[in-house]
């Protein structure tokens, strides 16, 4: 008899439990096309734009994202029925911009040359005398380099270099108009 009622309870905590869980929030996915401090912009993949606001939430299930960051974002209507609220957002691709920053030096070349990408978009050089970065963006493919030489500071010019590979630890570029030239980098301690 004592058996039987535990089961009993078991089971009708379970159907209490069952019966309180919320249904599943609806999710949206796309790639960030802005951001501010209380909203976020995706556009999805059928091209359509979805502003969310982020005015409120926990930073640990809603963090700050960037331009370009692919993310997925679970939601819920507010009250009056006009305005989505993220309830949780996970960054399932992240942009350009999170990965490019940081060290990384030449890998395949017997000089030793690096780049210091810095995150508020100042760059040097090490191991070229004849180039001094002063900053860099990305643009689209692209990573643009801002530089003068160091003998005629007053001549700025401009590198571009098509990104073929980036991740977390490599960095592979292709100077324009010059097929034969690659440059590889990889991040360094």
């Amino acid at each position: 008899m004592k058996k039987l009622s535990s089961v009993f309870a078991a089971a009708a905590l379970i159907l209490v439990a069952a019966g309180c869980r919320q249904a599943a929030l609806p999710t949206v996915e796309g790639r960030v096309v802005d951001a501010t401090i209380h909203s976020v912009t995706i556009q999805t993949a059928e091209g359509e734009s979805v502003v969310l606001s982020t005015r409120g939430t926990d930073p640990m299930l809603v963090p700050g994202v960037l331009a370009g960051d692919v993310v997925k974002v679970a939601y819920e209507v507010l009250p009056e029925g006009e305005a989505l609220q993220a309830v949780r957002l996970d960054i399932t691709t992240p942009s350009a911009y999170r990965l490019v920053p940081g060290i990384w030096r030449d890998c395949c070349g017997t000089d030793e040359i690096g780049l210091v990408l810095a995150e508020d978009g100042s760059a040097q050089v090490v191991g070229l005398r004849d180039l001094s970065l002063q900053t860099w963006t990305l643009d689209g493919e692209n990573l643009v380099l801002d530089a003068t030489d160091p003998t005629a500071p007053k001549e700025a010019k401009t590198l571009i270099w098509q990104i073929e590979k980036l991740d977390a630890d490599s960095l592979i570029v292709r100077a324009a108009g010059e097929e034969a030239r690659r440059l590889v980098f990889s991040r360094s301690e």
